[in-house]
């Protein structure tokens, strides 16, 4: 008997005599291979595929299709703590660009997942990608609808961006408290993060309601060059030099630690790339409520100076909920100019952008905090005191909906178009040119006067007082539907179409098996508009409760700060007891399949099926 299942066993024998009514967890009793999910490699010839299975004793296998055969990829255990299940990895190499493949991951012994394409991309200087952040599914244990909208924001974003090469997730994945077993279910629904390579920094939620959460995070997510005892890695993908640091790490001795892995990695992989980005959770500059926390101003006191010795190009953040675009950044001190929306940036050397991104999952906003330190509910960037704003702020927006970045790569330029998640409005696009690239060049070298401020370039228009309309599909498009089979036992369908309701879960009543069955339906031509979001008052931001005026307690409770997430501590405590086993609860009475080793006496089958 494995010390794994004396575990589950010795835990099942002590609940039984307990009071305490406990949901049954999700389960994967259907499919014995659950949370897939492909992850970018060390470049782009190579990608990641992560798993997990009830099968301990079999011999994992990552498989691989495509025009010149099937190569076969042995996999790892990755054993961060949790028990019941086996994690496991796998990397594919030698891909090539242009190609369509086929995977598949399991065992002849442990059972195969059903087939998943992924189709590489062109290798070259143009490129795109997609940035999300904080979709922190079970925000006040409210699982069901937040796992939806993140169904919604993801399905729409890679039907908006159909070439995107790659998910950057910068945080937060999950709330934490409560039921992280149920959440990292639902963050796993997505049927896009299966085809297109998906990673995924640590935001502090990954490690609530105690650090040894982070043996869910450390066991999915598999960083390329991650270093030994902190979790700050790189890739390299085309162009660009990809760089995550867990700003978790913030202590003065993390921090450098942190400085440390930036500089070797800049000065051996910097050269060889266009473009070099920095990922992390926590933003140094934002006009939330965490910018005057103290980790976060540590990190940005310590490490925005050090960005701009080492020329990084640009900085993505989560944490605060709110969408906030600095001017560029020399340090700690502005390149100050009058911002708008199509703002094209000339940054000299040192010169850094910084951009936080808001929420993906739409469990909790952040209102503005002004630079006296009070929320201001409802506040708009057209109308808002500009000296209320920090003055690394060029501009932000909350308008209290759901948010994901197109980011556009070439040679000579990067452009970041921010997008409402639910309808195709533009909520912000700043792009960047390549210094680098005007010095190597043999044309005459510009001035050496400050070129910061936005160039004389084409811009968007100003914001308009009426609401933008969605781009006119240019023909008919059929939805595509796509469906994936989850460890919880529901049937969800989401629609991720751009017109019509929103989804809503539908949960199975049968006291037999049923296994989450999640259809995606999106239309890939539904290509967002470049137009504004209007200048008035958005509707939706009515939901958020507050007089518009500052104050220092803050806003409502659902547009305020972690309390709303603290709230569900009471339930997060008994997930803490628990954590050392990997063991979380779903909020689901649906009755599970009977998943009890079979040497266990049938009279306790039950309690497992029910606590495990």
């Amino acid at each position: 008997m494995s010390q794994k299942s004396l575990a589950a066993v010795a835990l099942a024998l002590a609940t039984a005599t307990s009071t305490v009514v406990v949901p049954a967890p999700a389960t994967a009793a259907s499919n014995p291979i659950f949370r897939t999910l492909l992850q970018p490699g060390a470049d782009e010839t190579q990608a990641i595929v992560s798993w997990r299975t009830n099968a301990h004793g079999a011999a994992e296998k990552l498989e691989v299709t495509g025009p010149d055969g099937t190569q076969t990829f042995d996999a790892q255990e990755k054993n961060a703590g949790a028990l019941l299940y086996k994690s496991n990895y796998a990397t594919a190499t030698g891909l090539k660009e242009n190609t369509t493949y086929s995977y598949r991951v399991g065992s002849d012994e442990g059972g195969w997942s059903e087939p998943q394409d992924y189709t590489t991309g062109s290798f070259g200087e143009d490129w795109s990608f997609i940035t999300v952040t904080d979709a922190q599914i079970g925000v006040g244990t409210d699982i069901k609808e937040q796992t939806t909208q993140w169904q919604n924001t993801i399905g729409n974003a890679v039907a908006d961006v159909p070439d995107a090469e790659m998910i950057w997730s910068l945080g937060d994945q999950v709330e934490g408290w409560g039921a992280p077993v149920a959440q990292y279910d639902g963050y796993f629904s997505a049927p896009e993060i299966r085809r297109v390579p998906t990673n995924a920094l640590p935001g502090n939620h990954e490690l609530y309601a105690s650090p040894a959460e982070l043996k869910h995070y450390d066991e999915h997510f598999l960083n390329p060059n991650q270093e030994e005892d902190i979790r700050d890695f790189y890739f390299e993908r085309n162009n660009v030099l990809f760089i995550g640091l867990d700003t978790n790490a913030s202590s003065e001795k993390d921090i450098a630690r942190h400085e440390e892995f930036l500089r070797k990695t800049i000065a051996e992989r910097g050269k060889s790339n266009d473009w070099v980005l920095v990922g992390m959770h926590h933003s140094f500059f934002s006009q939330g409520t965490h910018y005057t926390d103290a980790d976060v101003t540590r990190l940005r006191e310590q490490l925005a100076p050090v960005m701009s010795e080492l020329d990084v190009d640009a900085v993505l953040g989560g944490h605060d909920h709110i969408y906030t675009r600095t001017h560029l950044m020399n340090g700690l001190t502005p390149v100050e100019a009058e911002a708008k929306r199509g703002d094209v940036l000339e940054p000299n050397d040192g010169e850094v952008l910084y951009l936080t991104t808001t929420t993906a999952g739409g469990g909790k906003y952040y209102d503005f905090q002004g630079e006296d330190g009070k929320k201001y509910p409802k506040a708009r960037f057209e109308t808002i005191d500009k000296s209320l704003q920090h003055p690394s702020t060029a501009l932000w927006r909350q308008d209290y909906t759901e948010d994901y970045m197109k980011v556009d790569v070439t040679g000579d330029k990067l452009t970041f178009t921010t997008y409402n998640a639910n309808d195709p409005s533009v909520v912000d696009k700043v792009s960047l040119t390549n210094n680098d690239r005007a010095e190597l060049s043999d044309a005459p070298s510009s001035p050496s006067s400050p070129t910061s401020a936005p160039s004389s370039a084409p811009s968007e228009p100003a914001p308009s007082s009426e609401p933008a309309e969605p781009a006119p599909s240019s023909a008919p498009h059929e939805p595509v539907e796509t469906t994936v089979t989850t460890t919880a036992q529901v049937t969800k369908v989401v629609t991720s179409t751009k017109e019509g309701p929103t989804p809503e879960i539908v949960t199975s009543t049968k006291v037999e098996p049923v296994p989450t069955t999640i259809t995606t339906t999106v239309t890939p031509a539904a290509k967002p508009s470049d137009e504004v979001v209007p200048a008035e008052v958005d509707p939706k931001a009515d939901t958020c409760d507050g007089s518009g005026k500052g104050s220092a307690q803050g806003s409502s409770e659902k547009c305020g700060s972690s309390t709303g997430g603290i709230v569900a501590a009471v339930v997060g405590t008994l997930a803490a007891l628990l954590a050392a086993l990997g063991v979380g609860y779903a909020a689901t009475t649906v009755r599970e399949g009977d998943r009890a080793p079979s040497w266990l006496p049938k009279p306790l089958h039950g309690l497992y099926n029910r606590f495990f």
